[in-house]
């Protein structure tokens, strides 16, 4: 979807900002209070200066990181000298989105893996729960919504602090579902649908899943990710023909085209191994049966969410069973992301 630019963000903000004090407001302050208005009222101006410098098509990645370091210490000094205020944990928020992970709209050449590390997104996460704390009713936090379930979500990787971090993101795709009242089109509606009904699965709330996977497929065109999501959901709640069948309803053609997906990153699976349970049971559903259990055999082995892997056992010795040698591991076995 189109983003505001950061700049046009900014300058909303600050006229907002310029307008809230009225002459009633600077007679009644202390000169404590004055004081910190105007710190406060630098800091931002110096923030905002070195966002603008650390989005320069002419500055060097380093000059940009140390651009964006400068500009975020500067708004949480505003933070600091008017510690009520949202404003500076909205800007953070953005600046370090903006940088290292809008990649569609990305205004620097940060934007890859290598700057995306989870302490930035993290910083992200932070900054914008502290900008919703202070102003709930803001119609900016329906803008952060997505973007900070999707944080969440890939901040999943096997330790005590995924559930929180999933509970966090399902509470987000509730909020921006409340919010998109139909308006988000069938193919916004169809992505948040399908990316709570995924973080209700990673939270083995399978039915709920299932059900929230089937509004996802009917509110229009549903990708071939999202039936493939269904199906992993009705297969791990045993339903396993169901889930073959949804898979097959999508021809090879859907393989190929969810295979695409995953290479471009168009898709992400978390923790990491999750991705071979769906390659698993989708080969197994087109009768590339030595694939399957090549993919079972590594579902199993990286130990991606061990609530399902009895499921996964259960068919390893179908195929066992049948005496299928598993096929040679594909190239793509690791998750890219």
């Amino acid at each position: 979807m189109m983003i505001r630019s950061l700049l046009i963000v900014m300058m909303l903000a600050a006229a907002t900002d310029a307008s809230d004090a009225s002459v009633w407001d600077r007679a009644l302050a202390s000169p404590a209070d004055e004081a910190a208005k105007k710190a406060y009222d630098a800091a931002l101006a110096d923030g905002d200066t070195a966002t603008m410098t650390s989005t320069l098509q002419s500055a060097s990645p380093q000059a940009k990181i140390e651009a964006v370091r400068r500009a975020e210490a500067a708004y949480r000094a505003a933070a600091e000298a008017r510690p009520r205020e949202s404003e500076p944990y909205f800007r953070i928020g953005n600046l370090v989105y903006q940088t290292y992970f809008e990649c569609e709209q990305a205004l620097t050449i940060l934007c890859d893996p290598v700057y995306a590390t989870p302490k930035r997104a993290e910083i992200v996460i932070d900054a914008w729960d502290e900008f919703e704390r202070r102003v709930p009713l803001d119609p900016r936090v329906g803008e952060i919504l997505l973007r900070r379930a999707i944080l969440n979500t890939k901040l999943v990787n096997g330790l005590p602090t995924d559930h929180a971090r999933l509970e966090s993101a399902a509470r987000d795709y509730r909020a921006a579902i409340d919010r998109s009242d139909g308006l988000l089109g069938t193919r916004g509606d169809e992505q948040l649908l399908g990316n709570l009904a995924e973080t209700l699965m990673m939270l083995n709330q399978l039915d709920d899943a299932i059900a929230t996977y089937l509004q996802a497929v009917t509110v229009g065109a549903a990708r071939v990710s999202t039936v493939y999501g269904l199906a992993v959901a009705l297969d791990r709640n045993g339903e396993g023909e169901q889930a073959l069948r949804r898979i097959q309803g999508q021809g090879e053609i859907g393989l190929e085209s969810f295979t695409t997906e995953f290479m471009r990153q168009a898709v992400f699976f978390v923790p990491a191994g999750e991705s071979h349970y769906y390659f698993a049971l989708a080969n197994e559903a087109f009768g590339n049966d030595g694939a399957a259990l090549g993919y079972w055999n590594l579902y199993l082995a990286s130990g991606a969410h061990p609530e399902f892997q009895p499921r996964a056992r259960e068919h390893v010795e179908q195929l066992r069973k049948r005496h299928v040698r598993p096929a040679p591991p594909p190239p793509f076995r690791d998750d890219p992301n």
